[in-house]
């Protein structure tokens, strides 16, 4: 067992290896803490280069670092190694015997004499391996070590503390790498980010700024500008440039004519001041060579906004002479920016066009709302006066049988008239004054309200649970009295003679529910779609003949909702009906005051 002074160390060496950040300074100590701390002759560490894995660092006698360093092993011929072998956990023990010759020409054997009576006795032909692997399971390189403390063959705690080595390896190798493909990024990633969340801005031309400020910060040019156009005839187009204002002078008109024609976006277009022509840019170039001399730039790159294969806008950088190429990292990263703010660009148009449709949709409301209200109004004064003449007419001539179908219809028309105003008020709802409201008292007085009309209709009405007792909810009793009246006027309306209506309450711990089930008409699926939509009208010939305004159960359902419940609707046609309206509980079985 290693004393608590080589533990210390092993400790001291994770820490270290997990805060370096030089890949050959993590790979070094590694390497070297197995053979000083664990006691091995020899720990070699690969790593994986495309399909093959190159020996990094070596820690042992420097003869054998010589013999063994930068050698090179197809990956293939380790990863067959590692099938063959005796798995110790993470760790894969070769013993003598089983490689192949091949393999074994290729290896570095150390010279040593083995006890050939002792079974733990380390043989020259052993191999012990400890893969690599990052986090997510890939690969990076492979650990060897030989000749283990007392040339035996390591026991289970010495097996394990070579696996913390190896987890560490394979943590700090892949760290390592990350480190270095990310370092040659957090440049470009901070444009990205940059640009990426200047979409949070609330203005289009905020993002433009923030998106070339980053553009130029990262890239180093000597001028950064972008336009971006509308995608109908009422948006408008933006600019925003750097490291001096955007203006219209700044801008090339004909840049946007010559990307509209390319056949391929997105893409970069270069184009050097000395250029004798362009073919992507032949309207454009001239004008574009000129802004390059006003600020002494060399070259301007020109990237198109695209979203949905349109383009939305573009931004052209301009580099000062002899500044370097752009990498293809940047290159990359360039495109990604026009793709990101053509995804902004276009956000924001259809944003925009979303806002004008929604204002123009609520004038729109309000304006039907306004003209339903003056209309009712206008018409609720006349009708009362003809309604009024006809019946006094009807008094003093009461054989003139044409007067009831005057009265009847003018009813009819004061009804609609009624529900109109009705359903105008409930849009542009203002809250109501709400009290605790018995429901099973609605209940019953609806029945009571329309059992005569049932009666007459030989249709069978009847209120099942009056047991229940009060059952309170929190509402305006008038709107809540008018949605079960509609519910049973409606069931006795289109339940034939010798039908039934029934009218049920439930009541759970939360809610409480009205159930008015019929066997009247039904509703096909085809209108249920629809019956809460104002002014729909059934299909049904049969319905059809039944007068109605087609306003009932859309103001029953918007008072519903408005109410905190819901009303729904199960309908076979031929069959029947059920509503249910339900509603939140004002508290337990609460008794009205």
């Amino acid at each position: 067992m290693p004393s608590q002074g080589a533990l210390r160390r092993l400790a001291e060496l994770m820490r270290r290896v997990n805060s370096s950040t030089d890949t050959e300074v993590i790979l070094e100590e590694i390497a070297h803490g197995v053979v000083d701390v664990l006691g091995y002759g020899v720990a070699a560490i690969a790593r994986l280069e495309g399909d093959t894995l190159v020996m990094t660092n070596v820690a042992g006698p420097p003869e054998v670092v010589a013999q063994i360093l930068n050698r090179r092993t197809p990956a293939e011929q380790i990863l067959d190694e590692f099938r063959q072998a005796d798995r110790w956990g993470i760790l894969r023990f070769v013993p003598a015997g089983r490689m192949s010759e091949e393999r074994l020409r290729a290896a570095w054997i150390p010279e040593l004499e083995t006890d050939t009576q002792d079974p733990d006795a380390w043989h020259p032909e052993h191999a012990l391996y400890a893969p690599l692997y990052s986090a997510g399971g890939e690969l990076l390189g492979n650990m060897a070590v030989d000749l283990p403390a007392d040339n035996r063959v390591p026991s289970t705690a010495d097996r394990e503390l070579l696996e913390m080595f190896a987890v560490q390896a394979g943590v700090a190798l892949s760290n390592a790498r990350e480190r270095e493909r990310l370092t040659d990024r957090v440049r470009l990633d901070r444009m990205l980010t940059t640009v990426a969340g200047s979409g949070t801005q609330h203005g289009l031309a905020q993002v433009l700024g923030k998106a070339v400020a980053a553009v130029a910060e990262c890239l180093g040019t000597a001028l950064v500008w972008a336009r971006t156009f509308p995608i109908d005839a009422q948006g408008r187009e933006l600019g925003a440039a750097t490291p001096r204002p955007f203006t219209p002078e700044v801008d090339v008109p004909q840049l946007r004519d010559d990307l509209r024609a390319l056949e391929t976006l997105p893409v970069l277009i270069e184009l050097s001041v000395d250029d004798g022509d362009s073919a992507y840019l032949p309207r454009s170039r001239e004008q574009l060579q000129e802004r390059m001399r006003a600020i002494h730039a060399d070259r301007m790159v020109v990237c198109p906004f695209v979203s949905q294969d349109e383009l939305v806008g573009y931004a052209v950088l301009g580099f000062a002479r002899h500044s370097r190429a752009m990498t293809t990292g940047e290159a990359d990263a360039v495109l990604e920016v026009g793709r990101l703010l053509g995804q902004i660009v276009r956000a924001s148009r259809v944003l925009e066009t979303e806002q004008r449709l929604v204002q123009e949709l609520r004038e729109l409301a309000r304006y039907r709302s306004e003209l339903i209200a003056t209309i009712s109004h206008e018409l609720k004064t006349p009708l009362t006066a003809i309604l009024g003449h006809a019946e006094l007419i009807a008094d003093r001539h009461p054989d003139l049988s044409s007067i009831d179908a005057i009265i009847r219809n003018a009813q009819r028309l004061g009804l609609l008239v009624s529900n109109l105003l009705h359903y105008s008020r409930i849009q542009g709802r203002r809250e109501t004054v709400r009290r605790a409201v018995d429901l099973a008292e609605l209940c019953e007085a609806s029945v009571d309200l329309l059992s005569i009309r049932a009666k007459q209709s030989n249709v069978s009405l009847a209120f099942t649970t009056r047991e229940l007792g009060p059952v309170v909810v929190f509402g305006d009793p008038e709107e809540l009295a008018r949605v079960i009246d509609n519910m049973v006027d409606n069931a006795v309306k289109y339940t034939p003679e010798d039908g039934s209506v029934t009218v049920a309450m439930a009541v759970s711990d939360h809610e409480v529910s009205v159930e008015v089930t019929d066997t009247g008409i039904g509703i096909s699926p085809a209108d249920q779609a629809h019956v809460f939509s104002a002014f729909h009208r059934s299909t049904n010939p049969n319905a059809l003949s039944i007068p109605g305004t087609g306003l009932g159960l859309p103001i029953a359902q918007r008072i519903a909702e408005s109410h905190g419940g819901a009303l729904e609707l199960t309908s076979q046609l031929g069959v029947g009906s059920t509503f249910r309206f339900t509603l939140p509980l004002r508290s337990s079985r609460e008794p009205v005051d």
